[in-house]
């Protein structure tokens, strides 16, 4: 499976990629879980790393610049990732 990931943080909305945003492409859960924790890193550095979430989708940038994401990623209360459907 392939997944679009699209990383945030802090409030705010998401919005349908177009390749401007901060985007990876990754081939499995695993890179997407990669992905977040990552970008967590980096966010913790300026904030608590519990802001740091991501928008998912199935498939590749072409195939979803018009559709709602799949899922959204989050820390659940022991930092895992947590996915869930949107």
């Amino acid at each position: 499976m392939i997944y679009t990931v699209q990383t945030h943080a802090g409030g705010g909305n998401w919005a349908t990629p177009d390749g401007t945003q901060s985007l990876r492409v990754v081939r499995s859960r695993r890179e997407v879980n990669d992905v977040l924790l990552d970008w967590a890193d980096t966010v913790g550095r300026y904030s608590d790393e519990r802001d740091a979430y991501a928008f998912v989708w199935k498939g590749e940038l072409d195939d979803v610049t018009d559709q709602y994401p799949d899922f959204e990623l989050n820390f659940g209360p022991r930092m895992g990732v947590v996915w869930i459907p949107c």
